[in-house]
């Protein structure tokens, strides 16, 4: 009895491990050497389908491959290649399961961010992810504000220009042959403790030059920094604002700069005398020349 006991364990052992070594065996992935994830993709490759269409990558999000190719779709061309281990770094490129290359990709005209993929079934739904469809958009509106401000600009730059065509039949020339910019801008019209002119004329750049009684001094800078700075306060909401301004030490005279980007058409000559006028507060101006080296 003692022997057959032993043989018993012994046959008992022996099928335990037989079985052990079976069930390994169906854990391995047939005809590949990597670890298979719980989706039944091998681990190290793409499984979400993507393909990149015009520098922008567009994802299936399992909406299903048999719907209806909506109305504006146009084909514009078809799959190159798919990678399953590199995502997808030039057009007409792909990555992830079930895509091949020549399924034919689809594009609309209206929607951006959306495109087509067709299939046996029907076509699949492909969209940018959000991150990148809102900075685009952000972009946009940037550039959109950027070409709207230049536009403002020329359009302000022009009207001047044509303001003053339009002025020098009725102002006619000065005595040295140029145009009679004090009238134009409305200078001599102005009651100042100074004297104040237009040299010339430079778009909607203005560069003044003031010239003090006894030479500039530091605290003289100040006083005009400061001036500049209230009037600046008084007009700095959209409705009202006169341009950028910026005032520095020059070699003999206080300069102040004035960018009228950014300012109204009806508010351009107002901006332009506004300085004038905040610096007749200022004691020992002997004159404020515009655009003096013109």
């Amino acid at each position: 009895m003692g022997i057959r006991k032993e043989i018993f364990i012994c046959a008992a052992a022996l099928s335990i491990m037989a079985c052990t070594a079976c069930g390994s065996s169906e854990g391995n992935v047939s005809g590949t050497n990597g670890v298979e994830t719980s989706t039944g993709v091998e681990s190290g490759m793409i499984e979400q389908p993507q393909v990149m269409y015009d520098g922008y990558i567009y994802y299936y999000n399992a909406t299903g491959r048999d719907e209806k190719l909506p109305e504006g779709y146009e084909i514009a061309g078809t799959i190159k290649k798919v990678d399953s281990k590199d995502y997808p770094a030039e057009n007409f490129a792909a990555a992830g399961v079930d895509l091949e290359a020549g399924q034919d990709i689809y594009i609309s005209t209206t929607e951006k961010n959306v495109i087509y993929l067709k299939y046996d079934s029907g076509y699949a739904r492909f969209e940018r992810s959000p991150e990148d469809a809102a900075a685009e958009e952000q972009d946009e509106t940037e550039v959109a504000e950027k070409e709207n401000e230049i536009e403002g600009n020329s359009e302000m730059t022009d009207n001047m220009d044509d303001a003053m065509a339009e002025n020098c039949g009725e102002y006619g020339f000065g005595e040295d042959g140029e145009f009679d910019f004090d009238s134009i801008f409305g200078i001599d019209q102005l009651d100042l403790n100074y004297e104040a002119h237009v040299a010339g004329f430079d778009g909607e750049s203005f560069l003044y030059s003031v010239h003090i009684d006894g030479g500039i001094t530091d605290e003289k800078v100040d006083e005009i920094q400061q001036v500049m700075a209230d009037y600046s306060s008084q007009n700095g909401d959209e409705e009202n604002y006169m341009g950028y301004i910026d005032i520095y030490k020059g070699e003999d005279q206080i300069m102040i700069y004035l960018d009228l980007g950014g300012v109204s058409e009806e508010n351009s000559n107002m901006a332009v005398t506004g300085i004038l006028n905040a610096l007749n507060s200022v004691s020992g101006i002997k004159s404020v020349i515009i655009n003096e080296e013109m």
